[in-house]
């Protein structure tokens, strides 16, 4: 009952406009930043220890930014889930590098795509499952009984293929890319210890994945950096080119190139990245606590 009742209010809440998704997001970050609760503290402290050159009230600024996008992507994931492809490709106006989308698919290889907490992750994966289906793994909900719903609504009338983030999950997403498919990786989810390495990130020490190394060593795919930003009249879908150094079989050297390339996209909006999650949690052993406020 609980999981209807959910997906009820999330579907009447996907039916408003875009202009009055960004009016309530808007008041929502602006809430959380008065409040000064958790979602605030963590944003700022991120934001004080990753940009250490910017003043006081520059910061402050910027953490009010940061939530307002963040709310914002919150209230409009609905819309994107809910109302399929036709309002989908109404608010994406417009897509950058598509040729390297276009040359990477041409090759035949399996493609991953790096999609970080950046703009709105779930449009630019939705928009890429356009052009070959999605085989991705998901963490289950909070609230265990909408896990259904999650999966139904990300596998996209069965175009895409979700499973769980578990070795059998793994398993499916490496028999994928070797046959040619596309998976879609959030490259700055905080692993458990064991599937994870120490790397820098904006200056500060960050336990990373170490599954996009793996699976670049097991079934040489090509790797993308995928993004939706929210600009003013919608999103616009784009790719970078990772670092080289990702294909590195050193996995220490293959995995700070892709945190120095989420870093790359991350600069071009930096507000639209997801300041509020506990990005530095796990420290190494000898490190303080990072959030010890919050």
């Amino acid at each position: 009952m609980k999981a209807r009742l959910i997906e009820f209010a999330l579907r009447a809440l996907s039916f408003l406009s875009v202009p009055a998704h960004r009016r309530i997001g808007s008041w929502a970050g602006r809430r959380m930043y008065r409040k000064g609760g958790r979602s605030y503290q963590v944003t700022i402290r991120n934001i004080q220890a990753c940009f250490p050159q910017k003043s006081s009230e520059d910061q402050e600024s910027f953490a009010l930014k940061s939530l307002i996008a963040t709310a914002t992507m919150a209230i409009e994931t609905q819309a994107i889930w809910f109302r399929g492809e036709k309002l989908r490709s109404k608010i994406v106006v417009g897509v950058e590098n598509k040729d390297l989308f276009d040359e990477a698919l041409a090759t035949g290889k399996g493609v991953i795509l790096l999609v970080p907490h950046f703009g709105n992750w779930e449009l630019a994966g939705f928009w890429a499952a356009n052009f070959r289906s999605i085989t991705a793994m998901y963490r289950i909900p909070r609230i265990a009984s909408l896990e259904g719903l999650v999966r139904r609504l990300r596998d996209n009338k069965g175009q895409n293929k979700t499973v769980p983030a578990t070795p059998r999950g793994v398993l499916a997403v490496a028999k994928a890319l070797k046959q040619g498919g596309m998976t879609l990786i959030l490259p700055d989810q905080q692993p458990d210890l064991s599937g994870g390495v120490f790397s820098p990130f904006f200056g500060q020490q960050a336990l990373t994945i170490t599954l996009v190394s793996r699976l670049i060593a097991k079934t040489d795919p090509v790797v993308l950096v995928a993004y939706a930003r929210r600009v003013e009249t919608g999103h616009v879908v784009g790719f970078l080119e990772p670092e080289k150094e990702i294909y590195s079989e050193d996995q220490q050297v293959s995995v700070d190139a892709m945190n120095r390339s989420i870093e790359k996209l991350v600069a071009t909006a930096p507000e639209q990245y997801q300041w509020e999650y506990k990005r530095f949690r796990k420290q190494p052993e000898d490190a303080s606590e990072f959030y010890s406020r919050s």
